[in-house]
């Protein structure tokens, strides 16, 4: 089954404000929490969109598997782990992509995408597939809002 997922008031708020930050760009991040079969997000943090060096990001996002992992780290540091990835569509809907679909990377994670039109959050969706080539289906996102 797959698995929900729940904000922790701190957490939606950050999710919230780096999506709105990251505007008119695609943003991305970790979900951070305890690892269990009810994902709580506690923890967000913000990775770089490395496609903005490269002079695209509007509609794609990439992070660097150097900076995902020093951020792995700091979190277990910290007895937390990565629950899940979310990223931003920029005046588009909260829902996979074709670019999003084509990710093998966004397997085996909670997806949670976060729809900014003008600037203002205006709602997020959580994703779930368990294989590369597979369809994403929506699963339950439990917000403070």
């Amino acid at each position: 089954m797959p698995p929900s997922i729940t904000f922790a008031p701190d957490a939606w708020k950050s999710l919230t404000h780096a999506a709105e930050s990251a505007y008119p760009f695609e943003g991305c991040g970790l979900l951070l929490g305890l690892q269990s079969p009810e994902k709580v997000a506690t923890k967000i943090v913000t990775l770089k969109n490395v496609l903005r060096d490269e002079g695209r990001g509007r509609f794609d996002f990439a992070f660097s598997p150097r900076e995902f992992m020093t951020a792995e780290r700091s979190a277990e540091s910290e007895m937390l782990d990565v629950i899940g990835i979310f990223h931003t569509h920029p005046d588009h809907p909260p829902r996979p992509s074709k670019t999003d679909e084509g990710q093998p990377s966004l397997a085996g994670w909670i997806n949670v995408i976060a729809s900014v039109h003008g600037g203002k959050f205006k709602e997020a969706k959580a994703w779930w597939r368990e294989d590369d080539g597979r369809p994403f289906s929506e699963v339950p996102l439990t917000s403070p809002a």
